[in-house]
């Protein structure tokens, strides 16, 4: 599709997060023009596949392209800082299974010491779990072991998960007088470079995240399921006739049989990607539910309580739960902190400004962290250096 600079301009400000009110509304006037433009569009914006993407973006002339954002943002030497907050446009990322791969006119030679950086190994499957009493247990990925969780039930620790044992949902009308149950709760918590699963007596399956905490019973009621998350989980729920809810500091999650993922790692807000299947949401303090459905992103800010909800691309929010680190336009501030809770380092910058950098790419969450090092590297033309678990990135 051939694009004139000006809209060419226009989509790659877009793209880059730096589109004013004025040239958004210009933009939006060009895609109402034809269903070529609103497909094409979308198809950058929304694509799932990221190689898409790609392909997708260079039918731009990301030469005239280039040449408009240089003339607007940098004035000085070409070797300005500046250069390398344009990253994401003006160099070619080619996305493939197996990580990034860069290409650029005049690729640096990058230094012998990111080698040191295959020492440092991505997270393992570790967990403690907290039982009634307070007694704790260490969970590690060895042999399955047998793990009493209360007087009558015992779990089977194995291969990074707990797995609890099924019981069926009895529905029976529950005399008036019949006693109370009696919910006996467990907790797992995971580390900084740690992650978990847990399969709960009704076959539903959680993946915890890194510096995770879930509550749960043991078993739950006759009326519904619920457990208390802090951190980030991937939640598979077992159809049952009793709802679900996840309980956060902001709101309640509410559903019968469906994915999502849950993260309250940002202050004073709950994260919630609908995956598949339908999902409502209670902000703390109300009563008022709002139904999400399947490809949205909803925000519970504990402020205000309000909810805001988003069509978008849910691949980069999900990723880490199918073993891929995948960043879509984010911030090298941002990735650096996923990094240091997942690798378990400390990387500081030379720099505040550098960690405005952006990036766009996708890599194996279980690989060294020396292929997402060299990425950066080769992209910014940064130094990066390696001592044991501090790493520092600095200016060239």
């Amino acid at each position: 599709m051939k694009i004139k600079s000006g809209t060419e301009k226009l989509i790659a400000k877009y793209l880059f997060g730096d589109i004013t009110e004025y040239e958004k509304k210009q933009l939006d006037n060009w895609i109402k023009t034809s269903p070529q433009h609103e497909e094409f569009f979308n198809r950058l914006r929304t694509s799932a596949s990221f190689r898409k993407r790609y392909e997708a973006y260079t039918q731009i002339n990301s030469h005239q392209a280039w040449k408009h954002f240089k003339k607007k943002y940098c004035q000085v030497s070409v070797t300005s800082i500046l250069l390398k907050y344009a990253a994401i446009l003006i160099l070619p990322i080619i996305i493939t299974a197996g990580g990034w791969y860069f290409y650029t006119a005049s690729e640096k030679q990058i230094s012998d010491n990111l080698a040191l950086g295959d020492a440092i190994q991505p997270g393992i499957p570790k967990a403690t779990l907290i039982l009634a009493g307070n007694d704790k247990q260490s969970l590690t990925p060895t042999y399955p072991t047998p793990v009493k969780v209360n007087h009558s039930t015992t779990a089977i620790a194995q291969n990074g998960a707990l797995i609890y044992p099924s019981t069926p949902n009895i529905n029976i009308d529950i005399p008036q007088k019949q006693q109370p149950e009696t919910v006996e709760k467990n907790t797992l918590t995971t580390e900084q470079g740690n992650e978990f699963r847990v399969t709960f007596e009704d076959g539903t399956t959680v993946h915890l995240n890194y510096n995770t905490e879930i509550r749960y019973p043991v078993r739950f009621s006759k009326s519904k399921r619920m457990v208390y998350l802090k951190g980030e989980a991937y939640f598979k729920i077992a159809k049952d006739t009793r709802p679900f809810y996840v309980v956060t500091d902001q709101g309640i999650i509410k559903q019968y049989g469906t994915e999502f993922n849950v993260n309250t790692f940002a202050s004073g807000r709950t994260e919630v990607a609908l995956v598949k299947g339908s999902i409502s949401i209670i902000p703390q303090g109300s009563t008022q539910e709002q139904l999400i459905e399947p490809g949205q992103l909803a925000h519970i800010e504990q402020k205000g309580n309000n909810i805001s909800i988003y069509n978008v691309d849910l691949t980069p929010y999900i990723a880490w739960n199918e073993g891929r680190l995948i960043f879509e336009n984010r911030t090298l501030e941002n990735i650096v902190e996923i990094l240091e809770h997942w690798y378990n380092v400390n990387i500081s910058f030379g720099t505040s400004e550098l960690k405005q950098l952006r990036f766009t790419g996708n890599m194996d969450r279980y690989a060294t962290i020396s292929p997402i090092l060299k990425a950066i590297a080769r992209t910014t033309n940064l130094q990066i250096k390696i001592e044991g678990r501090e790493i520092l990135i600095t200016d060239n």
